[in-house]
């Protein structure tokens, strides 16, 4: 077990609906843990405090949109991961979430950014727009 000081961990979520557009990164403000301070609430950027295997996770939900929505892994800009959460006008509420494992070096970036972005849902908790990670 790794002593206090070597644990990384953060969850991030989004407490209120918003629109994204193509291409923007997604910033989660809400901090519920950032254990290793590598997460930038007003980026939305995951910094690597030390070189590891990490876990990522990203829970998105979109509101009223008729056409697709899609999200990304990015790491040190690069798309590591494609999902697709489908647009219906049946059904206003859709959600898609996925988890990568990423060999990191201290200092790599990880974050979230819409590919293809539209209306977001939350709950008010911000269990419905989650980004979280941890180092193994």
């Amino acid at each position: 077990m790794r002593d206090s000081s070597e644990r990384i961990a953060f969850t991030a979520t989004v407490t209120q609906d918003m629109t994204s557009q193509d291409g923007q990164t997604l910033v989660f403000p809400h901090i519920i843990t950032n254990v290793g301070g590598g997460y930038n609430e007003n980026t939305g950027v995951f910094t690597a405090p030390r070189d590891g295997v990490y876990v990522f996770f990203c829970k998105i939900t979109g509101r009223d949109n008729s056409d697709n929505m899609h999200f990304e892994f990015i790491l040190n800009g690069s798309a590591k991961t494609h999902h697709l959460m489908y647009g219906s006008s049946t059904n206003p509420y859709r959600t898609s979430s996925n988890s990568i494992v990423l060999q990191l070096t201290h200092g790599d970036r990880v974050c979230i950014k819409m590919y293809k972005g539209g209306n977001h849902f939350s709950s008010g908790a911000g269990g419905d727009q989650t980004f979280s990670g941890y180092l193994l």
